[in-house]
């Protein structure tokens, strides 16, 4: 089973698993006829579409499979950003989604960095030349 989900993805189909679907699934019922009322057996699949989404930490547009129901979900979060980092694993039920909320929080981390780096060179452009050459000492010591 790719990235680990673990037990609680055995009950999702494939499909599922490869897109948005929160929590739909196949249901299976019977069909009454009018007339008669004679009994068939149908099922009733999941309103899933093939969408272009937004994610502003990747910038770019994700192709996903998504339901109406999530598309409704997502809308309601605040975005598809929201919605992959704020779902618990349990309830996304998506390799597709966990891999797209790894990248999320790397660019999320190469971003934070990238912000501290520039946040300590507009501090070292104000220090006098003695305080910055301690300041630059120190952050050579420092772990990353």
């Amino acid at each position: 089973m790719p990235l680990g989900l673990g037990s609680f993805t055995r009950a999702v189909c494939n499909r599922a698993r490869r897109g948005l679907y929160a929590g739909r699934r196949v249901l299976s019922g019977n069909q009454i006829s009018e007339d008669g009322g004679n009994k068939s057996r149908r099922t009733w699949k999941p309103n899933s579409h093939n969408k272009r989404l937004y994610s502003h930490i990747l910038a770019r547009m994700v192709p996903l499979r998504v339901t109406a129901a999530a598309l409704r979900t997502i809308d309601k979060v605040g975005g598809l950003d929201a919605y992959i980092l704020n779902t618990p694993d349990k309830k996304l039920q998506s390799d597709v989604a966990i891999e797209l909320r790894t990248k999320m929080l790397e660019r999320l981390v190469q971003q934070q960095q990238a912000a501290l780096a520039s946040q300590a060179q507009q501090q070292q452009q104000y220090l006098p030349p003695a305080a910055a050459a301690v300041a630059a000492a120190a952050a050579q010591e420092a772990p990353v």
